[in-house]
């Protein structure tokens, strides 16, 4: 146990977690009596107080020792997973089954499991928390690992994070039920467990799928469902779902129809492509955004608090519709690379640098703006770079977004 005391100390501390491992009812009936750790210890009261100045100390010490332990490096899960590989011929099934296999003894540990509860109720949250984060980190690099020569990516809703949470809950789950059940837990089961999991969330297909794809819906088709009221907001609707599952590309106008109940010979005839969805679903939006910058232009506000407001007003768009901007981000890219899908650009149809460009034009003019570029330019630098930040900024909130991006592009770096 490396608590970061002496020697001595550490036989103190030692005996004060087997004290509590070997009868906690006891302790909690009596406390953790100092006499019992000397006697456990083979040492002295007096050298007891000496490493301890108060019966607190102590008690911090082992509450420390119990959730302080963090076993193996990414270095070390990395070369073992490797080595497991390679014996295994780069085969996933044998390669997990051989790392359960070895790690099981130590994840059914009797002692490690009651020290990990005893850290759960005495410890500090803080320290739980790092110990969590650790393994999240280990999963993780054992992952990485074991698809390293894989084209693997974590199925939506997954990410690297919740795939982590899930695999250090499923293995607290089998330590536990170990615990008081052991004969239900075995190494084949922990193996198997792992290997479905891995199986539904890990996607080696290069399709970008969704869980959604592995599990067909459990109740009957309806057969001959009728027509929704409003096809057009019903397929909007679809499509808004559709999007924020798989992203822009991997979004089929197929499965649109087919979730909006509404025939796919109809929303052809409604909407041809998927830029004429986006366009649909993002048209009322970018003009009420057209609006308010008119507004501001008509009751005289100047270039940089209008700049200010569209940056806010922008943020939160993309906040409010973010499964549509992103796909629109995507639409435009491959609008400016390659050819506009079914001859309708969404980058000339809903072109929201062109709201700004007039007011930029106008700050040039005037002095109030830089002539560093034209203003076309510089409506589609503030706007893109606007866009990036609260795609990859989803936890801040649209206000903070915006500011930043003001802040950075109208006022610069440098102190005034």
């Amino acid at each position: 146990m490396l608590t970061g005391h002496d020697a001595i100390s550490d036989q103190f501390i030692d005996a004060g977690v087997r004290a509590l491992l070997a009868d906690p009812r006891a302790v909690l009936e009596r406390g953790l009596r100092s006499e019992d750790i000397v006697n456990q210890a083979g040492a002295s009261q007096a050298t007891f107080f000496r490493k301890f100045a108060t019966k607190a100390d102590f008690v911090d010490a082992v509450v420390g020792a119990l959730s302080g332990s963090q076993p193996s490096s990414e270095d070390e899960v990395r070369r073992t997973v490797g080595d497991q590989l390679q014996r295994n011929e780069d085969s996933l099934g044998p390669t997990v089954i051989a790392l359960v296999t070895t790690a099981f003894p130590a994840l059914v540990d009797g002692t490690s499991t009651a020290t990990e509860f005893l850290a759960h109720v005495f410890g500090s949250p803080y320290a739980m928390k790092n110990q969590y984060a650790h393994r999240d980190r280990l999963v993780l690099t054992a992952y990485e690992a074991l698809f390293i020569r894989s084209d693997a990516a974590l199925r939506r809703p997954f990410t690297a994070r919740s795939f982590a949470t899930t695999v250090t809950a499923l293995l607290d789950g089998f330590r536990t039920r170990a615990r008081i059940d052991p004969s239900s837990v075995t190494a084949t089961l922990v193996a198997d467990a792992l290997l479905a999991l891995l199986g539904a969330v890990v996607d080696t297909s290069g399709l970008h799928q969704h869980l959604d794809d592995l599990v067909g819906p459990i109740e009957s088709p309806v057969v001959d469902k009728p027509l929704p009221p409003d096809p057009r907001a019903a397929i909007i609707a679809a499509a808004r779902t559709e999007l924020g599952k798989r992203g822009y590309f991997m979004t089929r106008m197929d499965d649109i129809a087919d979730n909006a109940g509404v025939s796919r010979t109809a929303v052809k005839k409604l909407f041809p492509t998927k830029p004429h969805v986006l366009v649909a679903a993002l048209h009322s939006r970018v003009d009420a955004l057209r609006e308010s910058v008119a507004d501001d232009l008509l009751i005289g506000l100047d270039e940089i608090t209008i700049i200010d407001n569209f940056l806010l007003r922008c943020a939160q768009l993309a906040a409010d519709e973010s499964a549509f901007m992103d796909a629109l981000l995507v639409a435009v890219a491959h609008d400016t690379y390659g050819e506009p899908e079914g001859l309708l650009s969404v980058k000339r149809t809903l072109n929201i640098p062109a709201i700004i460009g007039p007011v930029i034009q106008q700050g040039q003019d005037n002095g109030t703006l830089s002539l560093i570029g034209s203003p076309v330019d510089l409506a589609a630098g503030i706007t893109n770079t606007l866009l990036m930040r609260c795609f990859t900024r989803r936890n801040v909130t649209p206000a903070e977004n915006a500011e930043f991006i003001g802040n950075l592009l109208l006022r610069g770096l440098t102190k005034s």
